[in-house]
């Protein structure tokens, strides 16, 4: 008889008695940990596919420290299996745990794997197009014999794929405990706050077109300047070089066909050894290097009155920044006491921030108050972000976890926020304003047919306004509304999230309930 799926999963990962024998349970294990990022890239391509994972893998990282020892990878399919044979030989528990979508996870080690992966649409991947089978997850799953997921959603869709026995584990990252002694649920609204950052920034307030409706028809905008001229040819090297260009032009356009065989082969191989002669005797000197890139602007921002923020990336079309952008230009256009602030990727400037100026200006005269940042907030601040926000903003189409809303909802931000996907794990109306969504159809963002196979939720947009506007509201009134909003979202996120809670969760799916802790054996 075929072995379940959870049977084969037992057998694989559990130590085996001559191992017990040996002592391996009092052995911690290792744990080989791969994003596809570490802390460097992953500042120079936020926003780009899979970066979230980078920040997925560091949120587990407290915990797996506790359950044993990590090691972090670059390359698995070179380093994978012989860290993997050298716990063998010591007779040491080795798992790899790898952080990304299962059509990129590998599929030929000998060391056992987890994929780790976030979902956020309402099926997986269960086709196949191409000659790689990891299309279809399926096929990644029943060999790695179990998974970890970030939400119930996407572990019940593991489940609805692979039978109703597979060892799927739904662990959110630990993100309580970093954020949590930001907690501070004052009345509102505070005084003015100041927030700084090193990058680029649009703030409507500055912008004196904003104040006004627009002129019709817009100012033609001046035209192009002429293209510098070329600099002038200086020096022996150039000057001999430009001198053979144009004697080979010459010759192919004009000579070469008016000569005679012989002639041409001649010339061919006197052209080749003056090329090697010119570069012997005129050596093209070594480029400079290239100039250090200028350090970003440094700002500082005073905000006051309501702060909304959001954390995301506008080139991933999932994060329906323009319904969360308009939603507040029109719910504030007449109140001068709200402002947004969006925290983007550096990197969204070019691509971005004409779609963001062309938005703004059509709401043009409001009150209200837009600031765009640009740029990598380090870790004191990004925490001065979270103590300037009174309420935290999500308007996506769906989410495989959103660690932003999460940090946020530590700290005592309450959210205006959908309760689908990921977020059904964790907003509540205790803590958040919740807008009405609907499912509509869609693609696998990686599918290259672009064929519809799955859904994914439509944000009602009346709804979102109105969240807006009840959410000022209740943090204005004075009658402890956002106290309570606040106290739950810390309450929630702190059993949702905690470091001891992830820890309780990852050893029942790694099967190490029974293991003391490394913190605790150390003491």
């Amino acid at each position: 008889m075929a072995e379940s799926a959870k049977q084969k999963a037992g057998k694989q990962w559990r130590p085996s008695p001559q191992d017990q024998g040996r002592g391996t349970l009092h052995k911690p294990p290792k744990f080989l940990l791969f994003s596809g990022f570490d802390s460097e890239s992953v500042r120079q391509k936020l926003g780009t596919p899979q970066y979230s994972y980078h920040f997925v893998l560091t949120g587990y990282l407290p915990a797996l420290q506790q359950l044993g020892e990590v090691v972090q990878v670059q390359n698995p399919e070179t380093e994978v299996d012989a860290l993997y044979d050298e716990c063998q030989a010591r007779g040491q528990t080795c798992l790899f745990l790898c952080f990304a979508p299962p059509h990129l996870v590998p599929i030929t080690l000998r060391c056992p794997t987890i994929p780790v992966i976030a979902w956020e649409f309402s099926n997986i991947p269960t086709e196949m197009w191409g000659e790689d089978p990891r299309a279809d997850w399926r096929n990644v799953f029943r060999h790695c014999g179990r998974a970890i997921t970030l939400s119930r959603h996407t572990a019940t869709l593991v489940r609805a794929a692979m039978g109703p026995d597979f060892p799927v584990f739904a662990i959110p990252t630990a993100t309580y405990n970093g954020f949590a002694p930001l907690f501070s649920p004052t009345p509102r609204p505070l005084p003015p706050r100041e927030i700084s950052f090193r990058g680029l920034l649009f703030d409507s307030a500055a912008e004196p077109s904003l104040r006004h409706v627009l002129p019709w028809p817009p100012e033609a905008p001046p035209p192009p300047a002429p293209p510098p001229p070329p600099p002038p040819i200086s020096g022996m090297r150039a000057r001999l070089s430009r001198t053979l260009y144009y004697g080979e032009q010459w010759y192919q356009e004009v000579a070469r066909d008016a000569l005679p065989g012989w002639s041409k082969s001649a010339l061919r191989l006197g052209g080749r050894a003056a090329r090697r002669l010119y570069r012997t005797i005129l050596p093209r000197p070594p480029a400079p290097p290239p100039p250090a890139p200028p350090p970003e602007p440094a700002h500082k921002i005073q905000l006051s009155g309501i702060i909304y923020a959001s954390v995301f990336s506008p080139e991933d079309g999932r994060k329906n920044w323009h319904d969360l952008l308009t939603g507040f230009l029109w719910a504030f256009r007449g109140e001068p006491g709200a402002t947004l602030v969006l925290k983007m990727p550096r990197g969204a400037w070019e691509s971005m921030q004409q779609h963001f100026s062309h938005a703004i200006s059509r709401f043009a005269p409001f009150a209200c108050r837009v600031v765009l940042i640009y740029g990598f907030l380090d870790d004191t601040e990004y925490a001065g972000l979270v103590r300037a926000t009174d309420f935290y903003v999500n308007a996506s189409n769906g989410e495989g976890l959103c660690i932003p809303l999460m940090e946020f909802l530590s700290a005592g931000k309450p959210a205006i926020a959908p309760c689908h996907t990921a977020m059904a794990d964790y907003v509540t109306p205790r803590a958040a304003f919740i807008p009405h969504a609907s499912l509509e159809h869609n693609v696998w963002p990686f599918d290259p047919r672009d064929l519809f196979r799955t859904m994914r939720y439509r944000l009602n947009w009346a709804s979102l306004e109105a969240a807006y506007r009840e959410s000022f509201h209740a943090a204005l009134d004075g009658d402890g509304t956002y106290q309570r909003m606040s106290h739950a979202a810390h309450d929630t996120l702190r059993d949702y999230a905690s470091i001891a809670k992830i820890r309780a969760l990852l050893a029942k799916a790694l099967r190490l309930e029974a293991q003391t802790p490394v913190q605790e054996r150390a003491e």
